[in-house]
């Protein structure tokens, strides 16, 4: 854990000492400063959770110290505790809240006293500096969503409830010939579909995702550009619910397909639409296997979505394309998955639910779900189920999400030639599921530390993540009745995650719904 700063600042080198004593601790930098000059210098070097300031000092006092500490723009808001022996008048305690102080305290101090207020404002710091990096990562990933918009080659509409755009990526704007912002908040039909009477639920697909019906499939339509030309598109859309199921709007995609029906029309010789049909398909699935490589899985499901439009595919072909965009969906899904399911869990909406569960089935299939993966690594995984293990009243998808977490997490974290193994024993009132590799272990330094949110080894950063997954797990599996813990003997060494369930809870024969929260 990163050290937090403390100012102690005082002219007599005894009371410095004697404070350093009451406060010296692992968690702390202990930083000393004999006069009001010395400590004004260090609060532009630093940040400090809190400030021990002496009243009585040679030059600047303890009073003219704080009025230039709050004068200032980086240290405005740094706690104040005045400390002193001699200035005990009323009028020096009100002058000292008055400059805004957080404590006036008179000496001799009781050293456990002060140990409890400065930790107050010590985690206080540490949960400001956590909120401050949350913000920043925030702001990290929702320019990486836009620089993402912004790059894709199909166009992008958000619409709200009342049928206006919100939002419009610049390739969207530019096939209907307009600017971005001469798009947002305008009504969408009248950008889509200008003059068209008939734009009802009945004849328009667009209406329909307003009032909440999905599309299915592609739809083939055609738009207006800003001086009235039309274009043939092919469009799709669904629509946007918050964390409570409540519908906030709808997205629309589309891609003009001119340059494709207009090759159609042109040409009538066999040979030469098969060829033109291949080219279309090879460009295609390079680009989708492209942005594989690159993880960018928005780009992946576009490109494969083009291929699907085009028709004529055999069902290996649908096949292969519907997995691709799965695959390359659920890599971003997970990463946005675990960023809501801390969400929910801080906020007090992660649901749970309940019904009865077989923990043998779930282990069962959380090992053929990776299985593929390790045999392409060249890894032994080996599963053993207890058979004998009664169903217990879980929710069955969040301990699938906590197994297969487990388990991806060993073989990622194996190299080839490893062993990963899974095992499920009934042991007695709780069944216990161990999931043990050989693979590159975990540090005593960051043992602890394992199952805390955004935290992760340095030689886990390579392997993608949030380090968020071990956070998730512990939680849901605490709201089961159960823990779940990680041992290992060093880097190098393998690790061993085990999962208790306690089989004690009454199975009921309705599904439920838990809400919970975080502690």
């Amino acid at each position: 854990m990163e050290k937090v700063n403390i100012l102690l600042v005082d002219d007599q080198p005894a009371n410095l000492l004697a404070l350093t004593a009451m406060l010296e601790s692992d968690g702390l930098n202990l930083v000393k400063a004999d006069s009001g000059t010395k400590a004004l210098k260090a609060l532009l070097d630093q940040d400090f959770a809190v400030v021990l300031l002496d009243v009585q000092m040679p030059g600047l006092d303890g009073f003219e110290t704080a009025t230039l500490i709050r004068q200032r723009e980086k240290s405005r808001s740094t706690p104040i505790i005045f400390v002193t022996a001699l200035s005990r008048s009323e009028t020096n305690v009100f002058r000292g809240y008055s400059l805004g102080a957080v404590d006036y305290l008179f000496k001799p101090i009781v050293p456990e006293i002060l140990g409890s207020k400065v930790s107050v404002f010590v985690e206080l710091f540490r949960k400001n500096e956590e909120l401050k990096r949350q913000a920043r990562e925030l702001a990290r990933l929702m320019r990486q969503t836009e620089l993402i918009l912004n790059h894709a080659a199909e166009g992008v509409f958000g619409v709200d409830l009342r049928g206006h755009s919100t939002f419009v990526n610049p390739a969207a704007a530019k096939m209907i010939g307009r600017l971005p912002e001469d798009v947002t908040n305008q009504p969408i039909h009248e950008l889509l579909h200008p003059g068209d009477d008939e734009c009802t639920g009945v004849a328009c697909q667009v209406a329909l995702i307003l009032k909440g019906e999905p599309v299915t499939g592609l739809v083939a339509d055609t738009f207006y550009r800003s001086d009235g030309t039309p274009f043939p598109v092919e469009y799709s859309g669904a629509p946007m619910k918050d964390e409570m199921g409540e519908m906030i709007g709808a997205v629309i995609t589309f891609r003009d397909v001119s340059d494709r029906k207009a090759a159609a029309l042109a040409t009538e010789n066999e040979r030469l639409y098969k060829e033109a049909h291949a080219a279309n398909q090879a460009k295609d699935n390079f680009l989708a296997t492209l942005s594989h490589e690159l993880r960018t899985p928005m780009t992946a499901i576009l490109g494969w979505v083009q291929i699907l439009r085009m028709g004529d595919l055999d069902d290996a072909s649908v096949a292969g394309g519907l997995e691709t965009i799965e695959s390359s969906a659920r890599a971003q899904a997970r990463l946005i998955d675990d960023m809501l399911d801390v969400s929910r869990i801080i906020l007090g909406k992660f649901r749970l639910e309940l019904r009865e569960t077989s923990l043998s089935s779930i282990v069962e299939k959380a090992g053929d779900a990776v299985r593929p993966a390790a045999e392409a690594k060249g890894l032994t995984l080996r599963v053993e189920v207890d058979q004998s293990v009664q169903p217990i009243q879980g929710d069955p998808s969040r301990l699938q999400q906590v197994i297969w977490n487990l388990v991806s997490n060993a073989i990622k974290f194996t190299d080839s030639g490893g062993e990963v193994s899974v095992i499920m024993q009934n042991s007695g009132s709780e069944a216990s599921i161990c999931i043990k590799d050989t693979g590159a272990g975990i540090s005593a330094e960051f043992l602890p530390h394992v199952f805390e949110r955004l935290r992760q080894a340095d030689g886990a950063v390579g392997h993608g993540g949030l380090g968020l997954g071990l956070a998730i797990s512990q939680f849901i599996i605490e709201q089961h009745g159960g823990t779940i813990r990680a041992e290992s003997e060093g880097e190098g060494k393998g690790s061993t995650f085990t999962v208790t369930i306690p089989l004690s809870r009454p199975v009921e024969t309705e599904p439920a719904t838990q809400t919970v929260a975080a502690n």
